[in-house]
């Protein structure tokens, strides 16, 4: 799955970083250990995660661009992650200021990739698969995502998601679904149907979910039993489980637009 414009990707990543640094740098220890809009996570649950997922991405650019092998959780996903939402034995302003310094390396590490490499694999140990198959270019497009996203979580004043994080986000996250990859959230693969998500302002997509697999399709002629509009920021946040299906215009079968996230579970 390839990605359009990485610079453009990458800068609006390198943005999101500066932004969220700048914000925490400016916000009181107390506030940092309160609660985010995230449910269980605090501000620093977020900090520690976005910090982590700087150096897992450094790490795996590295790898890759040295034809090694990769990996997010080096020690697995269950065993590791927990680790990864907490400080090290260090105050708030210890794990920002850790933060804003991996960003930054990420940053320039992303900086010197020339287009070619950004369409090289990402080759996990077979048994240690935690992305699936995916490009530099998408690793980039997951970061974008974790910063636009959480950075909405933090509550403490970042700007509403990019035009390029919605524009290249959508895409993405509804060819996605072909794959039935959700973050390892559980998926009910009985729910079989065919959906339509359309945008206001975009091209409409078709989701085919059949017991032989998922068929995604796009353009004007899509077609379905039920039918999901809204905006393409409203559909991208529905498809990463930020808005519900309620919120949304529905048309055609209710119940099916409903059983959408049971089969395909947001991250």
């Amino acid at each position: 799955m390839q990605i359009m414009n990485a610079a453009g990707v990458v800068a609006a990543v390198a943005e999101r970083h500066a932004e969220i640094g700048d914000l925490l740098a400016h916000t009181p220890a107390s506030d940092l250990s309160a609660p985010s809009l995230l449910p269980g996570w605090s501000r620093l649950t977020i900090a520690c995660h976005l910090r982590f997922g700087a150096e897992a991405n450094q790490s795996m650019t590295c790898a890759t661009l040295n034809g090694e092998d990769a990996q997010y959780y080096p020690d697995g996903r269950a065993q590791q992650r927990p680790s990864t939402l907490r400080p090290r034995n260090e105050q708030p302003s210890e794990v920002v200021d850790s933060l804003r310094l991996e960003q930054a390396n990420l940053d320039s590490l992303w900086r010197r990739l020339d287009p070619d490499q950004w369409e090289l694999a990402i080759r996990e140990p077979a048994d240690n698969a935690d992305l699936g198959p995916i490009t530099l270019g998408m690793l980039a497009l997951l970061r974008l995502t974790e910063v636009e996203v959480h950075g909405q979580d933090l509550d403490i004043g970042c700007r509403p998601w990019s035009e390029v994080f919605v524009d290249t986000g959508l895409p993405m996250r509804v060819r996605w679904l072909a794959t039935r990859r959700s973050n390892h959230a559980a998926t009910d693969e009985s729910i079989h149907g065919r959906w339509v998500l359309r945008p206001t302002n975009g091209t409409p997509f078709a989701i085919t979910a059949a017991k032989d697999g998922v068929v995604i399709s796009e353009g004007p002629e899509a077609d379905g039993d039920a039918e999901i509009s809204g905006s393409k920021r409203d559909l991208l946040a529905f498809l990463l489980g930020r808005v519900e299906v309620s919120a949304l215009s529905v048309s055609g079968d209710r119940q099916l637009a409903e059983s959408f996230t049971e089969a395909f579970p947001a991250p």
